[in-house]
C-alpha cells in the first residue's frame, strides 16, 4: 500500500522555521494573517492490501463469512446434497439461506437468544403477543416455495415486517433468551393461517375461561317422606301434550342444526390447489424448562399458543435452535397429530450435529464401541458452532410502547373487528376496541367493547350495547368513592333512570356491594357490617306536582324501607331481628325474627306509629291497640309493656336512621353521575414520574433547575476571573486608571489575544508537518523492504497509514476551525473592552 503525501506549503515570515511573525494589526489584520497559514491533507493511493472499511465495521459479520462459517456452509451443503440424493422426493432442507446482504449464512447462527430488561418479555406469551402486534405480516410470494431470503431479527425489527419466518426467528431469539426450550419448526399450514385470515375464527377476548360446577351430589331419598299429591288429569292427554311438545322440540333442533350447516358451508373456505404444500414457520416449546409442564406451539403470527396436534398445521420438514437443526423422519399423513418430539430419537429426527442436551437412544441389546465414542468426542472437540453473526437484539422504551406500526393495528375476526392503539396514542386512553356485529360481512354493530388504559378516574373498560343502549363500564381501584362497575341505558329513553352501580365493598366503610336505582326502587346490597345488615329496599312514590316555585328540587317521598339482616349468634333467633319492614306512608313497622330450630314460620311484631311519631315531633305514647304480634311458641311469656315501648322508640329511630342513610345514598348517587359528567368532559391520563418524556411538570421543574444551576456556574466564573488583572499588575494596580494608562492596557490586552492566537495556529501547523512527515518516512520505507515484508507487517503499516491519515485529518480541521473562531473571539474581546466601566474614559 502507497499513500502519497504533499508536503503543505504555507505562507510565513522569515522569522523562525514554520512561525509567522505577530505585527501589532486589528481585527481584519489577524484574519489576514490566519489565512497565510495553510495546510494541505496528504492524498492516500491504497494499491495494495487487505480490504478493511472503518465505518462499517459492525456490519462485516452480515456481509462476509470468517473462516470457521465458511467450513460450516460447507458442511451444510454436504448435508444438503446428501439428503437429497437420499430423499429425492421432498423438499430441499432449509438449512443454509442467504440473508439480507445475500451472504449464505447456516441457519442456527440467524437466532440471537436475548434476554431485555422488560417485565412484559419475560413470559411465553408476553413475547409472543409484543412480536405478533410489533410486526405486519407479508405472505410469502411463492407459498409453496421456501423463502429465497431470511432476514435478520435486527432488521426485522428496523423495517417492522416480515414473512413466518422472520417471526418464528425473531419469537424464538426472545424465548431463548428468557430460558425456554424453544425451536422454530419449518412445515407446511392451511391456507387462513399462511394468509394470516382470521375472519373465520372467533375474538380471543370473546373466549371466556370456563370454570368446572362440581356435580351436586344426589339426595338419597326419605322413605318416610310425604308423598305429593297426585295429579288427577289424564294420562291419555299428558302423553298427547308430551309427544306434541316432543315434536315441536325436535323440528326446532332441526331448523337449528340447518341453520348452522348453512353458515357453516357458506363461510367453508374454496378449495385449496395449494393445500398440504403452502409453508410454514412457528414456533415449538418443550417442557422441562422454566417450569413448562406441557409442549405448546405458538403461532407467531397471532401469538397464539395451540396444542401439538392442532388440526392447521399439516405436517413438517425440520426445526432447529441456536444449537442444533433436526430434520423430521415421521409420517406427517394425518399432519402434525400422534408426532413424538423426542429429539434424541434418530430414527425421529436426523440431526445435524451431534446434541449433547438430547441424549441418543440405542438400540436396546447394542453398545457403543469405545472407538465410536472416542470418534464422536473428537469431533464434537474439533469444530464448534460458531456465534451468530446478528447484532444485539435492542428495543427501546418508546417502541416497546408503541407496540404497533405507527402506534394502530386492525385484526379482523368472525363478526369482530378488533382494534389495538399505542398508549398515549388517544387523549381518552383506548387501548383496544372490539366490535362486534350480527353477519360475518360486519355490516351491523351488535356490541362496541373499549379498553381503556392510565386514565386518572379509573375507567379500564366500556361496554356498549346497540341493541338495548345499555352502558357497562367497569372501574379500578383507586376512586373516592370505591366505584367497581357502573351500568346504565344513556339511549334508552324507557330505561334512562334505571342504572346499576357495584362498589369495592372491602374499601367502603359502609360494606356497599351494590345499588340498584329505577324510577321507583332503590335496592342496595351489603357485606361484612357489624350489624349484619345485608339488604336494603326502598319504594319511592309519585311526586306531587305543585304549581308554585319552589326554592330546591323536590325529593320523590319515600313509601316503604324494607331490612333483611343475618343471624347474630350471640343472640337467640326469637330476638334476633331478621328484617325490618317500614311503610312509612301507613306509619306502620314490621319486625320479623330469625327462624328458630325446628320451627316452620317466624316470630313477627306490628306497630302502629302516631302521627308524632312521624314527624317526631311530641311525646310517644303506646297502647295496646297500636301493636299486634305473631308468637310461634305459644307457651312464650307475653313481653311487658315498658319492653314493648322500649322496642317501639328503637324501631322509630332506625326509621328515622333509615330514611336519612336513604337520602345520603339518593345524594352520594347524584355525586357520582356529577363526577362522571366532569370526567367524561375533562379526561385526563396519569403520566408516571419515571416518563421523563411525557411528564410536563417533573420535566419544566428539571430544566428550570438546570437553568439556575447554569445561571450559578456562569456567575461564579465572572466572580472568579479577572480578564485585565495581569495587565492591571504591570502598572501596579492602581485604584484608578488615567487616559494613558487604559490605553496601555487596551493595546496590551489586545495585542495578547492576538500573540496567542496566531501561536494556537502555529502549533496546529507544526504538528501537521511532524505527523506529514513521520508518515513519508513510513512509506519510503515501505517502498523499500514491500517484496520482503510478511501479511502481518502489511496490516501493521495499513493500520499504521489510515490513523495517521486520521490525525492529519483531524489537524486540517481543528485549523480550518480556528481560523473561523479566532475574528470572532478578537472582537468579543474588543466589544467587552469598550463596555468596560473602568476603561470608559479612554473609549468616551
Amino acid at each position: 500500500v502507497v499513500i502519497a503525501t504533499r508536503k503543505p506549503s504555507s505562507t510565513m515570515v522569515d522569522v523562525a522555521p514554520h512561525e509567522v511573525q505577530v505585527p501589532a494589526v486589528d481585527e481584519k489584520g489577524l484574519k489576514e494573517v490566519l489565512d497565510g497559514i495553510k495546510v494541505q491533507r496528504p492524498a492516500s493511493n491504497t494499491a495494495s492490501g487487505p480490504e478493511h472499511s472503518s465505518d462499517e465495521n459492525e456490519y462485516t459479520a452480515y456481509k462476509s463469512n470468517n473462516k470457521k462459517e465458511k467450513e460450516l456452509i460447507k458442511f451444510a451443503e454436504n448435508f444438503r446434497r446428501q439428503f437429497r440424493q437420499l430423499f429425492g422426493d421432498r423438499k430441499a432442507l432449509f438449512i443454509n439461506p442467504p440473508n439480507e446482504c445475500g451472504v449464505k449464512k447456516f441457519i442456527c447462527t440467524t437466532l440471537r437468544p436475548t434476554c431485555l430488561p422488560y417485565k412484559i418479555l419475560y413470559t411465553f406469551d408476553g413475547c409472543a403477543t409484543f412480536v405478533a402486534d410489533y410486526l405486519n405480516y407479508e405472505p410469502m410470494k411463492e407459498p409453496n416455495e421456501l423463502p429465497e431470503v431470511l432476514y435478520s431479527p435486527t432488521l426485522v425489527l428496523k423495517k417492522q415486517s416480515g414473512n413466518c419466518f422472520d417471526y418464528a426467528v425473531l419469537l424464538c431469539s426472545l424465548l431463548i433468551g428468557v430460558g425456554y426450550d424453544a425451536y422454530c419448526v419449518c412445515g407446511y399450514a392451511s391456507v387462513d393461517v399462511t394468509l394470516l385470515n382470521q375472519t373465520r375464527k372467533t375474538c380471543p377476548l370473546l373466549k371466556e375461561p370456563t370454570d368446572s360446577v362440581p356435580a351436586s351430589p344426589e339426595r338419597r331419598k326419605d322413605r318416610y317422606a310425604v308423598k305429593p299429591t297426585r295429579e288427577l288429569s289424564s294420562k291419555f292427554l299428558r302423553r298427547q301434550e308430551a309427544k306434541e311438545k316432543a315434536k315441536l322440540e325436535e323440528e326446532e333442533r332441526k331448523r337449528r342444526e340447518e341453520e348452522l350447516s348453512k353458515a357453516a358451508e357458506a363461510e367453508k373456505p374454496p378449495p385449496d390447489k395449494y393445500y398440504g404444500l403452502r409453508f410454514h414457520c412457528w414456533v415449538l416449546v418443550l417442557s422441562g424448562k422454566r417450569e413448562v409442564a406441557q409442549s405448546f406451539f405458538i403461532e407467531p403470527t397471532t401469538g397464539e399458543s395451540v396444542a401439538l396436534d392442532w388440526e392447521e398445521y399439516l405436517g413438517i420438514e425440520s426445526l432447529w435452535n441456536h444449537k442444533n437443526y433436526w430434520i423430521n423422519m415421521q409420517d406427517c399423513s394425518l399432519g402434525v397429530k400422534n408426532m413424538v418430539y423426542d429429539l434424541g430419537d434418530a430414527s425421529k429426527w436426523e440431526f445435524f450435529f451431534p446434541n449433547v442436551e438430547k441424549p441418543l437412544l440405542v438400540i436396546p441389546g447394542e453398545d457403543i464401541p469405545e472407538q465410536e465414542e472416542e470418534k464422536e468426542s473428537a469431533r464434537d472437540e474439533d469444530f464448534e458452532l460458531p456465534a451468530s453473526w446478528v447484532l444485539p437484539i435492542k428495543i427501546s422504551p418508546s417502541e416497546l410502547e408503541t407496540r404497533c406500526p405507527n402506534g394502530r393495528k386492525t385484526v379482523l375476526y368472525r363478526k369482530a373487528k378488533l382494534e389495538k392503539y399505542a398508549d398515549y396514542l388517544h387523549q381518552d386512553g383506548l387501548i383496544t376496541q372490539l366490535i362486534l356485529y350480527e353477519d360475518t360481512a360486519r355490516a351491523h354493530k351488535v356490541q362496541v367493547r373499549n379498553y381503556f388504559a392510565h386514565r386518572n378516574d379509573h375507567l379500564e373498560s366500556q361496554v356498549e350495547s346497540v341493541l338495548s343502549g345499555q352502558t357497562h363500564e367497569q372501574f379500578g381501584l383507586g376512586r373516592q368513592r370505591a366505584l367497581k362497575e357502573h351500568i346504565y341505558y344513556p339511549t334508552n329513553p324507557l330505561k334512562a333512570h334505571n342504572r346499576i352501580m357495584k362498589f369495592y365493598s372491602n374499601v367502603r366503610t359502609d360494606g356497599l356491594v351494590e345499588r340498584v336505582i329505577s324510577a321507583t326502587e332503590l335496592t342496595e346490597c351489603f357485606e361484612g357490617r357489624e350489624d349484619f345488615l345485608y339488604y336494603r329496599k326502598v319504594t319511592y312514590g309519585k311526586i306531587a306536582k305543585k304549581f308554585e316555585p319552589s326554592e330546591s328540587v323536590q325529593q320523590k317521598p319515600i313509601v316503604t324501607i324494607v331490612e333483611k339482616f343475618h343471624h347474630d349468634p350471640s343472640k337467640p333467633p326469637n330476638s334476633d331481628v331478621a328484617e325490618h319492614r317500614f311503610m312509612i306512608s301507613e306509619n306502620h313497622v314490621k319486625v320479623i325474627y330469625h327462624l328458630e330450630e325446628n320451627r316452620i314460620t317466624c316470630s313477627s311484631r306490628e306497630f302502629t306509629l302516631p302521627a308524632q311519631a312521624e314527624h317526631g315531633m311530641g311525646t310517644l305514647t303506646l297502647n295496646p291497640e297500636m301493636t299486634t304480634a305473631y308468637q310461634v311458641d305459644p307457651y312464650a311469656d307475653e313481653p311487658k309493656k315498658r319492653h314493648l315501648f322500649e322496642l317501639l322508640e328503637r324501631l322509630v329511630k332506625a326509621q328515622e336512621e333509615s330514611i336519612d342513610l336513604v337520602r345520603a345514598s339518593e345524594k352520594e348517587t347524584e355525586s357520582i353521575l356529577n363526577a362522571r359528567l366532569r370526567e367524561e368532559m375533562n379526561i385526563s391520563l396519569s403520566i408516571s414520574v419515571y416518563d421523563v418524556d411525557r411528564n410536563e411538570t417533573a420535566k419544566k421543574h428539571r430544566e428550570e433547575i438546570e437553568r439556575k444551576r447554569a445561571e450559578d456556574e456562569k456567575l461564579r466564573k465572572l466572580k472568579e476571573m479577572d480578564y485585565l488583572a495581569p495587565f492591571l499588575a504591570r502598572i501596579g494596580d492602581p485604584p484608578s486608571l488615567d487616559y494613558s494608562q487604559m490605553q496601555k492596557v487596551t493595546e496590551d490586552c489586545l495585542k495578547d489575544l492576538r500573540e496567542r492566537l496566531v501561536d494556537m495556529a502555529n502549533m496546529i501547523q507544526k504538528r501537521f508537518e511532524k505527523e506529514t512527515e513521520q508518515l513519508q518516512k513510513k512509506q519510503a520505507w515501505y517502498k523499500q523492504n514491500q517484496a520482503n515484508l510478511t501479511k502481518e507487517k502489511e496490516v501493521e503499516y495499513v493500520s499504521y497509514c489510515e490513523d495517521a491519515m486520521f490525525r492529519i485529518h483531524i489537524l486540517e480541521q481543528r485549523l480550518e476551525r480556528h481560523k473561523l473562531i479566532a475574528p470572532k473571539k478578537y472582537n468579543d474581546l474588543d466589544k467587552r473592552l469598550k463596555s468596560d466601566s473602568r476603561l470608559k474614559g479612554y473609549f468616551g
